[in-house]
Order: structure tokens, then C-alpha cells, then sequence
């Protein structure tokens, strides 16, 4: 197209001088190749328009608004911040301290993703609103412990040990498997993640005593307790040494925290391409070396 406009303004050029030329004697003396610089001019600016819609092209970029909680997860996300941006794929963490308008912020569709539960807390949610979510895939494991600010071991817990757990029932759920594998509590097998609590306890094979609370207020009351169970990731915000547990999930647990989205996003290409940036090897290893074990890369 360009040589098109090139040559139809050559031609406008040697036919307006051609008409000088037939109206006066000075208009013969202009040479029509004077005219030449203004096509060129054309094709210079024509090239200036071409070049800014490469770039246009190469500049644009999906942002996907979410939640996270800031430990680990924000800091996962950061650190698949340039692997994503090579993706075309720009992240706008809304929030990373944790309330209850999160769940309504992803039904309601004000986020596109979340990063912050497990399949049976999204199992739960769904129950308890009514809405249809999806996982996109796990990213890591943050294997379920027991915390002491007074032991070192599960050994040394006295008799009648008051212990504190969280009394969602999913994370209850795995605190109480915790401490059925190490054998203080033996459980009623038909016990879900659903309705886990105290009340599914067939026997205390061990005396203890179990406190059921609000898991935001554990680490703040953990004096008032002999042992307390809380998510890694609480733990790491609090500063407290996370190799330094009293009991906890293995490294087999199946509880990975997940990208959850809706049905306006299960189809996304980009939260696609993101999940798979974020199981990638250099993500998994970032994982690996940054948390020391207490955080571990989800099997995918």
C-alpha cells in the first residue's frame, strides 16, 4: 500500500508541474524532482505509523485481580512476577489480609482468582453461599502443625494438655487427623471435612483437653494454651520457627492451596498460562529454597 501512495503522489507531482509548465514561463523552469522529498517525507511517516502499532501490539497485557493471603503466597506470586510479565500477564494483588468479603468478592466476580484455600475449604464455601467454584490446579502445601510456646515436643505435653484448634471445619478437620495419627483421639471413620469437630471424637486414648476457636485468634492467645494448631502460614507471619513443630501432616498431605475461580474464569486462557508458570520447576524451587521445608511445591 505504501508503494501505491508513492507512486499516485508522483504523479500528482509531474502532472501539477506539467500545468505550470502550460500557464506561465517561471513555472517551466521548476524542476519536478523537487517534488521528490515530499513523497519521501510520506514514506518516512508512514513508517512512524506502522512502527507504533508494533508496539501497541507488543505492550498489551491481561491484569488479573485477586486475594492471597501474604505468607507464603503473595510472595510465590511476586516471585513469578517476571516469568508471568513475559506471559503478558500482570497481577493486582487487592488484598492480602484475610476476612470474610473475600469469598464474596470472588462469587461476586470483583476478583478473578483467589489463592488462599484447599479443595475442602472451597467445597465448604460452596456449600455455605450456594456458588459454583472451581480449582485452576495446586501451587503449594503448607503441611498442618501443632505449635507449643511452652514444650518442645509432643512428648513432654502434660496430662490434660489444653489444645487450641481452629474451628472451621476443614482446617479442624486436619488437626484432628493430626492428633489421630499421633494417638491421643481415636475419630468417627464416617468424619468429613465437612462437619469436623469434637463432637466426631469416639475416645480420648490420651487426656486432653480441646479448645475449638476462631483460627485468627490462636497465635494471639497462644499463652493460654499448651499447644495450639494453626496453617504454616500463620505461623510464618508470626515469626515463629516452623521446624520447630510438635507434631504435624506429612509431606503426603493432599491439602494444596489452589487458584480458585469461578465459571467466568475456568476458561481463561491467561489464569491458565498462570497456573502453569506457577507449577513450573523455577517456581517449585523457589518454594523449595525460600521456606525451608515448611512450605513444599504441590504434587501436580
Amino acid at each position: 500500500m505504501k508503494q501505491k501512495l508513492v507512486t499516485l503522489l508522483t504523479a500528482a507531482a509531474l502532472a501539477s508541474a506539467f500545468m505550470m509548465g502550460c500557464g506561465s514561463e517561471e513555472a517551466v523552469m521548476v524542476p519536478a524532482d523537487e517534488s521528490k522529498p515530499e513523497v519521501q517525507d510520506v514514506e518516512i511517516l508512514a513508517d512512524e505509523e506502522v512502527n507504533e502499532t508494533e508496539v501497541a501490539e507488543e505492550g498489551e497485557k491481561t491484569v488479573l485481580k485477586c486475594v492471597c493471603d501474604l505468607t507464603p503466597h503473595s510472595e510465590i506470586l511476586n516471585a513469578a512476577a517476571d516469568a508471568l510479565a513475559a506471559e503478558g500477564i500482570e497481577l493486582d494483588i487487592v488484598s492480602t489480609t484475610w476476612d470474610a468479603t473475600w469469598n464474596d468478592m470472588l462469587v461476586d466476580g470483583e476478583i478473578d482468582f483467589a489463592y488462599f484455600m484447599h479443595v475442602p475449604a472451597m467445597e465448604s464455601i460452596e456449600e455455605e453461599m450456594g456458588a459454583e467454584l472451581f480449582s485452576m490446579g495446586g501451587v503449594h502445601v503448607e503441611p498442618y502443625a501443632c505449635f507449643s510456646d511452652k514444650y518442645a515436643s509432643k512428648d513432654e505435653l502434660p496430662e490434660g494438655a489444653v489444645i487450641a484448634v481452629p474451628n472451621d471445619s476443614s482446617n479442624e478437620y486436619r488437626a484432628l487427623k493430626v492428633l489421630e495419627k499421633e494417638g491421643f483421639i481415636k475419630l468417627n471413620p464416617d468424619m468429613t471435612a465437612i462437619d469436623a469437630s469434637v463432637n466426631e471424637i469416639e475416645e480420648y486414648l490420651i487426656p486432653i483437653e480441646i479448645v475449638e476457636m476462631d483460627q485468627a485468634n490462636i497465635i494471639p492467645s497462644a499463652a493460654d494454651f499448651d499447644a495450639y494448631f494453626v496453617n504454616v502460614n500463620r505461623a510464618l507471619e508470626a515469626d515463629i520457627d516452623t521446624t520447630s513443630y510438635l507434631m504435624r501432616e506429612g509431606e503426603d498431605s493432599e491439602y494444596a492451596n489452589i487458584i480458585t475461580v469461578t465459571e467466568a474464569n475456568k476458561e481463561s486462557e491467561a489464569v491458565k498460562k498462570m497456573v502453569e508458570v506457577l507449577q513450573s520447576d523455577d517456581v517449585k524451587q523457589f518454594i523449595t529454597d525460600h521456606f525451608n521445608g515448611a512450605v513444599i511445591p504441590a504434587q501436580n
